[in-house]
């Protein structure tokens, strides 16, 4: 692939897979979400690798004149529209996510025990999490949630309650990364949603995903986006213009993962969820508040 295929995000669509030598096997992919439209449970990393995704070890050889992307990606600038098929909605939204944004999760490891949650921004590997390691930390390391590949990290900075980080590996390799949307335009998409799915709510219907420890499969959470502009003291962190959503259920998940719309592109970073039971409260930073720090951090780095 070559530089003229970069798309105008910035990113690349996905990228071949690689072998990944843990085979820990998972669960059986469930079938249920069109009975269950708004819960998905665990997701098996094995069902997902033999349908062929990318999860996580990027390109290693034979790169040719393939450029690795850099710099953090700017907000989504294409359609947001989102055409549900003979699936339903549900089955969609899921496949959608494995496709564009699961691949590029990964769980942060401080000597080895899990810390939090990252998103993989960079095909260079720079990765965003809420976890907020003191620089120059040791024993930092990314493992991907679904191919279980395992990286050493350095911090690149932190500035506002959200660090940058830079996966560690050989000159050269591309590393699988999430896709992010536009949280500026998502009530936008919403509309053109609804223009080409019957069965698509009149709300913003967005998903908090999620894992924990060191798991190798996600939790998927429909929920509906009710507050664009929610404030709230996330970790002792007072924080505003947060993206509020009510969601189906409370999750037992680590925070820091992506709210992603129906077409599984990353909206925003969860920070907190409040409440238990039905109709839990989800609350992220919006993803183009996210980038921005992001940017922020690197540029810092970059001038120092």
């Amino acid at each position: 692939m070559t530089a003229a295929e970069v798309d105008r995000s910035g990113q690349r669509p996905r990228q071949e897979h690689d072998d990944d030598d843990d085979d820990e096997a998972g669960q059986p992919l469930p079938k249920a979400w069109r009975s269950k439209p708004f819960r998905l449970g665990v997701i098996a990393a094995a069902i997902i690798l033999a349908a062929g995704f990318s999860f996580g070890v990027g390109r290693v050889i034979g790169l040719g004149n393939t450029v690795v992307l850099t710099a953090i990606p700017k907000p989504w600038t294409g359609t947001d529209r989102f055409k549900e098929d003979d699936d339903g909605v549900g089955q969609d939204n899921q496949a959608n996510i494995l496709e564009s944004t699961a691949p590029g999760m990964v769980h942060i490891l401080s000597g080895g025990t899990s810390v939090g949650t990252g998103l993989v921004l960079t095909e260079s590997g720079k990765v965003l999490t809420t976890y907020q390691p003191a620089a120059g930390a040791p024993g930092l390391a990314a493992k991907y949630v679904l191919s279980g590949a395992t990286f050493g990290a350095k911090v690149i900075g932190a500035a506002d309650g959200l660090a940058l980080l830079q996966l560690e590996g050989p000159s050269g390799r591309a590393f699988s990364t999430v896709t992010v949307g536009n949280s500026a335009t998502v009530v936008d998409g919403s509309y053109s949603a609804r223009e080409a799915s019957f069965h698509v709510a009149g709300e913003v219907t967005d998903t908090e995903v999620g894992t924990s420890g060191t798991s190798r499969t996600v939790t998927i959470d429909l929920g509906t986006l009710v507050n664009l502009n929610a404030s709230l003291a996330a970790n002792g962190h007072p924080r505003t213009g947060l993206l509020e959503s009510v969601l189906q259920s409370a999750l037992p998940v680590e925070l820091g993962g992506p709210l992603v719309d129906l077409n599984g592109r990353v909206i925003g970073l969860t920070v907190a969820d409040a409440g238990s039971g039905l109709k839990p409260e989800g609350y992220a930073i919006p993803i183009n508040t996210a980038l921005a720090v992001a940017t922020q951090i690197d540029n810092q780095a970059g001038d120092s």
